[in-house]
């Protein structure tokens, strides 16, 4: 294997695991899918919030 192919995917790993951020595309794609479904989650749990504590009206 080529040494500078080596170097370049352990540099990767390390920066990947530093920011917890996948270098992959298909990694990336996965944790924006994931953080979508976290903030629509947390948008519902918001609304019901706003709507319980102004009466619901």
């Amino acid at each position: 294997m080529n040494p500078l192919k080596k170097a370049k995917r352990n540099a990767k790993r390390r920066i990947a695991n530093a920011t917890g951020i996948p270098t992959t595309k298909s990694g990336r794609a996965r944790k924006a899918k994931k953080v979508e479904g976290q903030i629509l989650l947390w948008l519902i749990v918001i609304g019901f919030v706003v709507v319980a504590i102004s009466g619901g009206s």
